[in-house]
């Protein structure tokens, strides 16, 4: 007899059910993304040949950012924790409350860590230099400005982890992560909302995109501080998007469903409690017809 390969085996440890539906596996996943990502985050970048002429690295080092990297935390996953909060305790039903709560703050949470640790892999294994390279490595003279060179050889400032910070711009973090947890909001209030139903109101869309504009904002401000090239933006954003995405839909119906608002429940398309509250509805409304 070949394994299950949908519970590969698990389904004989006691409390198997419970276990699935609050979906424990990733919230260790979470766990495990953050521990592995530690030494990641502060591992040495490879370091790529560079020309101290290159006008792609000349420009200045903005020792002030626009969002820094505590603004980007609060943006990009303590702002929709906090949404996703308030929306619940005042429009979820109560019976789902807790639930509802449950699975979409664990999936805001790892869309997040997977994609700081998977944008923090990328970027030690490019090793492409910021636009600022150049004033970040303040090159001796004489350096030939024809000859590929190595930070090692001409790079003559004393403040190394900032040198080597100057090594990590593809793909950019903040527009990564800004899209993971701005862009999972989006889609969670969509559902919440039901901005895809004909029968409400457009602004409810208009509330949804709000998060996309914020993440879209985060993303080009990388550029006017001069910490990524636009290429860097765009990655990053897409691997964000695609990341919430993916998260998102593994726990919510398609926002085309007439419950998209939902967690899935038993690998179902719809919850089986609220794909009976729908029949039972639909039979009440037929009885009067039958009965005539």
């Amino acid at each position: 007899m070949g394994v299950n390969r949908l519970t590969f085996g698990m389904e004989r440890v006691s409390r198997y059910a419970v276990l699935r539906k609050w979906k424990i596996s990733d919230a260790l996943l979470c766990v495990l993304f953050f521990l592995i990502n530690i030494p990641i985050y502060h591992a040495d970048p490879f370091q790529r040949q560079f020309y101290v002429n290159d006008p792609t690295l000349s420009h200045p080092h903005a020792t002030t950012q626009r969002v820094n990297e505590n603004a980007l935390l609060a943006y990009s996953l303590a702002l929709p924790a906090i949404v996703i909060i308030v929306v619940t305790l005042l429009i979820a039903d109560p019976k789902h409350k807790v639930y509802l709560l449950y699975v979409s703050l664990l999936g805001l949470i790892l869309s997040w860590t997977f994609t700081s640790l998977l944008t923090d892999y990328l970027k030690n294994w490019i090793g492409r230099p910021r636009p600022d390279f150049i004033a970040r490595c303040k090159p001796k003279k004489g350096t030939p400005l024809d000859t590929l060179v190595t930070a090692a050889d001409v790079c003559m400032t004393k403040n190394l982890p900032r040198l080597m910070d100057g090594f990590r711009s593809t793909p950019s973090g903040h527009s990564s992560e800004s899209f993971a947890g701005l862009g999972y909001l989006y889609l969670w209030l969509s559902g919440q909302l039901l901005t895809e139903n004909p029968k409400v109101g457009y602004w409810r869309s208009i509330v949804a995109y709000g998060p996309l504009i914020g993440a879209a904002t985060i993303a080009i401000s990388r550029t006017e501080d001069y910490r990524h090239h636009f290429v860097d933006v765009l990655l990053g954003s897409l691997i964000g998007l695609v990341i919430a995405y993916k998260t998102y839909f593994r726990n919510f119906p398609a926002l085309s469903s007439e419950i998209p608002f939902k967690p899935l429940l038993d690998d179902s398309d719809v919850s089986l409690e609220a794909f009976h509250a729908i029949n039972e509805v639909q039979d009440e409304e037929a009885t009067p017809l039958r009965e005539a």
